[in-house]
């Protein structure tokens, strides 16, 4: 029964989400070449040649350049053709490949013209459009393979939001109009996501987004916690995501012992805050509480 209601699987994400922490850069970011380091050159050059095949004269389109993140591209299309193999995909079955933008360096990316990228990389979502065309066939990618890409405005200054305003978001939470431009436009991340995917692989693609939130910045010193910017922080995000055809999946649906985060990154706590749910997101203990264990004796001296 419990497999009958399985929709899809995802390959371990921290391939593709941590390789990019490692960039260099102290006091946390030193060990890149320990942590992700390149494939042997002739390994290199037998995967880039194939992932680039027959591309050369087609100038629309991205070719997939050299560098540390053949690494994890490789180890993904492993995880995709195991898949392939197995008996899931004639079972209904599909496979979420979540990907992350931090995997490139940015002097390895093709250079966008656009000003406004709405808290996107589209010289990342090129690369990855061109990786998944030569990963996966028109066919797979409109029925069981499913590229993913999570997204928060809470990281990136053009799309976040702070008590303060700039110059620590993109505006201020008591500012409506300020913030209506803003998260209106930002919305528009997800058309941006399936315009660039579908320019290198084609229409007919299934495209997600398996972690977002109405979260208006990282940090709940800065953060827009009033109900209306995180309403509207996330009707604009839906709304933007069903346009273009992206399917959204919350980060959380409870975190009871997530404290001031719970009113942007818990789905229960934030509709209960909308009205729609009648209990707030909350834990069974507390802080501080004493959770006597099994056997402790009773002091009795009161």
């Amino acid at each position: 029964e419990a497999f009958l209601g399985l929709r899809a699987i995802s390959p371990m994400n921290e391939p593709a989400h941590l390789s990019g922490l490692y960039d260099g850069k102290k006091p946390i970011r030193t060990d890149r070449e320990t942590f992700l380091p390149p494939l042997p050159k002739d390994s290199a050059r037998k995967y880039l040649s194939q992932l680039n095949d027959g591309i050369d004269s087609q100038s629309d389109l991205t070719q997939v350049p050299d560098g540390n993140h053949l690494r994890v591209l490789l180890w993904l299309r492993d995880a995709v053709d195991t898949f392939r193999k197995s008996k899931l995909p004639s079972l209904g079955k599909e496979l979420h490949v979540n990907v992350h933008e931090s995997l490139f360096p940015n002097e390895i990316l093709p250079n966008y013209k656009e000003k406004v990228d709405f808290g996107l990389h589209p010289g990342s979502l090129q690369v990855f459009g061109a990786w998944w065309r030569a990963t996966t066939s028109h066919d797979e990618r409109s029925s069981w393979a499913v590229l993913d890409i999570h997204h928060y405005h809470a990281w990136g200054l053009a799309c976040a939001g702070t008590v303060e305003g700039a110059p620590t978001g993109g505006y201020a939470c008591s500012d409506v109009a300020g913030k209506t431009v803003v998260l209106a436009g930002c919305a528009q991340w997800a058309s941006v996501y399936r315009s660039t995917l579908e320019k290198e692989c084609g229409q007919g693609l299934k495209l997600a987004s398996a972690e977002f939130s109405a979260s208006t910045h990282h940090s709940v010193r800065h953060a827009c916690n009033d109900v209306s910017t995180l309403k509207m922080s996330f009707d604009m995000q839906v709304a933007g995501a069903e346009d273009a055809d992206v399917e959204l999946f919350w980060w959380s649906y409870k975190m009871p012992y997530g404290g001031a985060f719970r009113r942007a990154w818990s789905f229960k706590h934030l509709m209960y805050l909308l009205g729609v749910l009648p209990q707030p997101d909350e834990g069974t203990f507390h802080c501080g509480d004493h959770i006597p264990p099994h056997g402790e004796p009773k002091d009795s001296s009161g």
